[in-house]
């Protein structure tokens, strides 16, 4: 024999014909030949399957110490049951392993790049944030200032209004101010009036008396 071979058996399928089909595997050996009948006087129907190859089973048969088994290809036959095992030799365990292995670390890069991308949106969501935050502080700043406006204008207005009020206030009193003026200028030219013509009076009188006294001066003399 030239190098160690195990054949293991499939899964039963449908088409089993018992029950009770498992898969089973071929023992460490070279090949094991696959015969129409149970002892090793039959005819050959395989040469020899290889170590680690699956095959059906169908039926057991401790008294002669074979199994009725079937290839993936269809192929019936029986086989010695001391090269049968239920579990695959290391070589297929270690192929196994392998895929196995090939799958997680196709799956870890899967994850690499996935958190890649995670990070990626991550950073990205940090930046916003940062972004949004200071935008939020100018956007608190400037209500802040807008607020202080709206009391200054607030302010205003009243004070406005106060001012208002108060150059209300003083034209009114500007106005009675220039009633009292008007009044007082009215008194004051009725005032100088009055002086006027007392002081025509007066020197109508005393040019009366002088003349008088002139003329009776003169009557005096003339007498």
């Amino acid at each position: 024999m030239r190098s160690i071979l195990v054949v293991g058996l499939l899964v039963g399928s449908v088409f089993s014909q018992l029950s009770f089909a498992e898969t089973v595997y071929i023992r460490d050996t070279i090949y094991v030949p696959l015969r129409g009948g149970q002892s090793s006087e039959h005819r050959i129907l395989h040469k020899g399957i290889a170590s680690g190859t699956a095959l059906e089973l169908l039926e057991v048969n401790d008294d002669t110490g074979f199994s009725q088994v079937r290839t993936a290809s269809g192929m019936q036959g029986w086989i010695q049951s001391q090269y049968l095992v239920k579990t695959p030799i290391a070589k297929v365990r270690l192929e196994q392993a392998e895929e196995e292995l090939a799958d997680l670390n196709q799956q870890h890069e899967k994850m690499r790049a996935t958190i890649d991308i995670l990070e990626n949106q991550t950073a990205i969501a940090t930046s916003d944030t940062t972004t949004l935050t200071l935008e939020n502080s100018q956007l608190k700043t400037e209500l802040a200032e807008i607020k202080e406006i709206a009391a200054d204008e607030l302010f205003i207005k009243t004070r406005n209004a106060e001012l208002m009020s108060e150059q209300d206030n003083l034209y009114l009193q500007i106005n009675q101010m220039a009633d009292e003026v008007n009044e007082l200028q009215n008194a004051s030219a009725q005032d100088w009036f009055l002086r006027g013509a007392g002081t025509i009076i007066i020197g109508l009188l005393f040019g009366f008396l002088i003349s008088r006294r002139i003329y009776f001066n003169k009557t005096s003399s003339w007498s």
